[in-house]
């Protein structure tokens, strides 16, 4: 009987090719922009998009503008409507998988308790823009909202 593993292919992948970079949700730092982690730069091809396409699990999309400065890459302009509409809070971390087919992220939200928290809010629209948002900071009407806290049970925890 062989050793656990060795009967693995060499050309297995055991994890996804999209790359994905990390963020804790600090309000007073990353409200109003996004600073893209300077090392992650590099799985944009060298071609920073101008614009960039955040997707939530549910399927709801914004549109966000990137901008290069001095001091880094930051999503900016579209940012501040997702923070809004997620209700994002102190402590969330937050996952960003890049899909460079379609110059987007998918947005992955996890709460304090470690487990995936998705707004599943239907009555939103599934795509916002950019100038919508400019528009909505006029209107701010609040919307009741139902999460969903995906987080499943080891059988080897109580």
């Amino acid at each position: 009987m062989g050793k656990r593993g060795r009967d693995r292919s060499p050309n297995v992948t055991i994890f996804n090719q999209d790359p994905e970079f990390f963020e804790i949700f600090l309000p007073n730092r990353i409200s109003h922009q996004l600073r893209i982690p300077p090392d992650f730069i590099k799985h944009l091809d060298q071609k920073i998009p101008e614009k960039i396409v955040l997707k939530d699990v549910s399927g709801r999309v914004w549109h966000v503008d990137v901008n290069r400065e001095k001091t880094g890459v930051f999503l900016k302009n579209g940012w501040n409507r997702f923070v809004k509409e997620k209700s994002l809070q102190l402590g969330q971390f937050m996952v960003f998988r890049y899909k460079r087919r379609s110059s987007s992220f998918t947005v992955r939200l996890f709460g304090k308790n470690a487990c995936m928290d998705e707004d599943q809010d239907s009555r939103k629209p599934l795509i916002n823009s950019v100038k919508d948002e400019q528009e909505s900071d006029l209107e701010s009407t609040p919307m009741p909202k139902t999460k969903t806290k995906y987080c499943r049970k080891s059988p080897n925890f109580a």
